[in-house]
């Protein structure tokens, strides 16, 4: 499993190195040549909605989101458990409607034919790959939602 979120880190850290490039090639350019890159801001774009999408599904597996144990600490273990639980119950249900509000959006891009300005990339492209980081994300979700849940791994 290890390998798996060490292959989607890569994703979401190639996506944000590329995102890096994109702005600092595109900020010099403009400021001291008075040009732009074609669709510069669109694959910037593209670029941040991927990272973000597949830094989402490291997040979920690896239980490094954002939390508050002020409760959880008090609570005996049994109690931490359903905590946890209901915790990653109800982000799994989130994840699942997140990623079919994506995938119906890759759809609805898809079938309205919408390309990018200058080179007419089409932008179903990085709204799909985003949206496989969202279902990477749920599948990640589910994956520790049974770990927690079945007492598959213990809880962090």
């Amino acid at each position: 499993m290890d390998k798996i979120v060490d292959v989607i880190e890569k994703i979401a850290g190639y996506a944000v190195g590329l995102l890096a490039l994109i702005t600092f090639s595109e900020a010099c350019l403009r400021y001291f040549l008075s040009k732009s890159i074609p669709d510069g801001f669109v694959l910037g774009q593209m670029m941040q909605g991927i990272a973000i999408c597949w830094g989402i599904a490291t997040a979920n597996y690896a239980d490094r989101h954002i939390t508050v144990d002020v409760i959880w600490e008090f609570l005996g273990a049994r109690a931490r458990w359903v905590m946890d639980s209901v915790a990653h119950t109800i982000h799994l249900f989130f994840m699942g409607l997140f990623g079919y509000a994506s995938t119906y959006k890759v759809f609805d891009i898809l079938k309205a034919g919408e390309y990018s300005t200058d080179l007419r990339i089409p932008l179903w492209t990085g709204y799909t790959l985003a949206a496989i980081g969202v279902i990477a994300a749920f599948l990640m979700a589910a994956i520790r939602w049974a770990q927690i849940v079945f007492g598959l791994r213990r809880a962090a």
